[in-house]
């Protein structure tokens, strides 16, 4: 049945139709709009968003609809393949997209509310690492806010490993000129060792955390909530970055610097202040005295050829194949340790498949196999920096044996340290005067001066003979023994003669009066070692 209502009617007698149809009739807003003969907008505003509530259609999942509330209870992160698969078995023969349009309302995020967190000035602050992709490959930001003031420090490292870990750190403690008593961390392994079956964390940082006495606040799994303020400069950096081209570690280095200077000294939107000014309120713990080492141990084992094989790169050793040797990684060098003490160090490369050699740790097996020995040490001077190939190429082209030059420099390299020669031998070629003698010059290495041997004027001096003396003699001399009759006149006055049976002075023999100079714990030597004494 059709009614037509007037525009003119009474305005409360045609809402209360329109209601009565929608609530009613259960008409939807198109059906009152063409019965009433009026548009869908002002029905809209008469209903004030109202629908009509029908109810849902069965399908092929209703009958297990409980079986899956029960499972998202227990596990509110499943996913719809996995309850796919978990209702195959209790006799589901649906498709997957059914399956997904009826977990939907399970899966879609809650909205949550969150406390805001409130610190005191120096008592916490909130690290993490971001990355960020280079032309020359991945680079990984240490992210160090001061939760108080807002105050930021941010370096980039080729690496995140535990060395560049704590050396970030350093860095910022560096900068801010102390510690805050505690520091708030996400799941990291540089932190958390393991979760299960306790909370375990990093034996090493751990270490590094009583050393700078600041404690250790490890946030909930899956709860970035819990360190807000540096996940949201993590959001600021990268949308700076996304703006700004960098080619390198040190040119992205440079560019957050004067990024992050900038916004620690504008204004918060949340404080509204600085965090330069509010800086300058923190309380922070003074730096240690002592310096802390950021470094990762390694074990390796050298290699039948004389390397250790570390990050895909190869590093010489003076030591035997087979031996097991301990790697110090730092942020820029590694040193290699056999049984405690030091016995190679390399800079560190972070290239894939390097091979870093120095000359000096060949010289036992060159001392092994003699005839390769110039070739071979002309191939390791040659390949150790560019400027010793320079200055061997122009050596040859001089005219002088390219094999001899190479083996004067690999002598030169065992009177100084590598980073002299090689400083100068970019000197000489500047210079052009490609000569080991120039070289020597620039060293200031002195010149070896032979021993010269001191002969006596009396040559027969070196051809003496000598008779032993009875040891009975000294016990005479010292009054512990009385002397006997066969030994008395004999033994008493004997003295060494020369070929010319004249008296050699200075026998040896120290006189009855000469014997109280003589040391008390001194010990009394047979006649070889005081004739030689004597002499």
């Amino acid at each position: 049945m059709t009614e037509h209502a007037t525009i003119n009617g009474d305005r409360e007698a045609i809402e209360s139709r329109v209601k009565h149809l929608h609530a009613v009739e259960k008409l939807s807003i198109r059906q009152i709009a063409k019965s009433l003969r009026m548009g869908v907008r002002r029905i809209n505003r008469i209903l004030g968003g109202q629908r009509v509530s029908r109810p849902a259609k069965p399908t092929i999942v209703t009958p297990y609809e409980r079986l899956i509330d029960q499972w998202y209870q227990e596990h509110p992160y499943l996913q719809a393949q996995q309850v796919h698969e978990r209702l195959k078995p209790y006799g589901y023969t649906g498709s997957y997209v059914r399956v997904v349009l009826h977990t939907r309302k399970y899966r879609r995020k809650k909205k949550q509310t969150y406390h805001e967190l409130v610190f005191l000035p120096g008592e916490e602050a909130q690290v993490d690492w971001m990355y960020w992709r280079l032309p020359t490959g991945m680079a990984y930001g240490f992210v160090f806010l001061l939760s108080y003031s807002r105050h930021l420090h941010v370096r980039f490292y080729p690496r995140c490993t535990m060395e560049f870990f704590l050396d970030g750190h350093i860095s910022a403690f560096r900068e801010i000129g102390g510690v805050p008593r505690k520091c708030r961390y996400d799941n990291l392994k540089s932190v958390v060792a393991a979760r299960t079956p306790e909370l375990t964390l990093n034996a090493q940082f751990m270490d590094f955390c009583r050393h700078y006495a600041f404690g250790v606040h490890p946030c909930t799994v899956r709860r970035p909530n819990e360190k807000g303020r540096v996940e949201r400069v993590i959001r600021d950096i990268k949308d700076h970055l996304k703006v700004t081209p960098c080619e390198s570690i040190a040119d992205l280095n440079k560019q957050v610097t004067l990024w992050r200077q900038q916004r620690n000294g504008a204004l918060h939107r949340t404080t509204k202040r600085t965090p330069a000014e509010m800086f300058k309120e923190e309380r922070l713990i003074p730096l240690p005295l002592l310096p802390y080492h950021p470094r990762r141990s390694v074990m390796v084992t050298v290699g039948k050829t004389g390397f250790v094989s570390f990050e895909t790169n190869r590093y010489s050793v003076p030591s035997q194949p087979d031996t097991t040797l301990e790697l110090m990684a730092y942020p820029e060098r590694i040193e290699l340790h056999e049984k405690g003490r030091k016995i190679a160090v390399h800079n560190r490369s972070f290239l894939r498949n390097q091979k870093i050699e120095n000359p000096q740790h060949r010289e036992r097996l060159l001392s092994i196999t003699p005839h390769f020995k110039q070739k071979r040490i002309y191939e390791l001077m040659r390949d150790m920096d560019i400027c010793v190939r320079q200055f061997i190429s122009a050596a040859g082209q001089d005219g002088q044996d390219a094999l001899l030059v190479a083996y004067d420099l690999f002598k030169l390299l065992k009177q100084t340290s590598k980073s002299i020669l090689l400083s100068a031998l970019r000197e000489a070629n500047a210079a052009g005067i490609c000569r080991t003698k120039h070289l020597v010059s620039i060293l200031n290495i002195p010149h070896k001066i032979e021993d010269n041997p001191v002969y006596p004027q009396n040559q027969r001096l070196l051809t003496i003979t000598y008779e032993g003396r009875n040891l009975k003699d000294y016990d005479t001399l010292t009054g512990r023994m009385e002397p006997s009759e066969d030994t008395d006149g004999q033994n008493q006055h004997r003295e060494e003669r020369t070929g010319d049976d004249r008296p050699f002075p200075d026998s040896g023999v120290a006189a009855p009066g000469e014997e109280a100079d003589r040391a008390p714990d001194e010990d009394v030597g047979d006649q070889e070692g005081e004739t030689i004494g004597g002499v």
